[in-house]
C-alpha cells in the first residue's frame, strides 16, 4: 500500500500512516472472481448428478451405470450408485411435474443387493397381474 501525503484539518498536519485503511476491490478483482466462478461452475455442470457431489454420493463410471425411462410427464432413472465405503445399490427416482409453472417434484427407491432378489420377484409378479398377456414380463 502506498503510503498517503499528510493532509491538513483543524489541528493541522496530520499523516494517514496510523490510520488503517480497508483494501479497495477493483473492477478487475471481480471480473478475475466471475471468471473462476464461471470455470468452476462448468466444471460442476460436467458431473451426471451435481449435488450428488455436495452429499458425498459418488456414481460408477461406466456409461451402462443408468437409465432414463420418459413416461408422459414422468421421468424415472435408474442409477447403479456407490456408498462411500464402497457399496454398490440401485436408486429409482421418480420425477414428476406437480403444476404448471411450478418445479419438478422428485422421490428416490433404494435396493440394496441383498435385497434386489425378492424386489425382482415383486415387480415381475405385479407386472404379471397388471398385464397377464404380455409375453415380455417372463423374461
Amino acid at each position: 500500500m502506498q503510503p498517503s501525503l499528510p493532509m491538513l484539518n483543524k489541528r493541522g498536519l496530520t499523516s494517514d500512516t496510523n490510520q488503517t485503511s480497508k483494501p479497495f476491490v477493483t473492477i478487475d478483482d471481480v471480473i478475475q472472481l466471475a471468471q473462476e466462478l464461471v470455470t468452476r461452475l462448468s466444471r460442476l455442470g460436467e458431473y451426471k448428478h451435481p449435488m450428488g457431489v455436495r452429499k458425498g454420493v459418488s456414481t460408477l463410471n461406466k456409461q451402462d451405470d443408468s437409465r432414463t425411462v420418459k413416461a408422459g410427464s414422468k421421468t424415472y432413472f435408474f442409477d447403479l450408485k456407490q456408498t462411500k465405503d464402497g457399496k454398490s445399490y440401485l436408486m429409482i427416482t421418480e420425477s414428476r411435474f406437480k403444476k404448471e409453472g411450478e418445479s419438478r417434484e422428485r422421490a428416490a427407491l433404494i435396493v440394496f443387493p441383498d435385497h434386489l432378489s425378492e424386489f425382482v420377484d415383486a415387480i415381475q409378479e405385479m407386472a404379471k397381474r397388471l398385464s397377464p398377456n404380455k409375453w415380455w414380463i417372463d423374461v
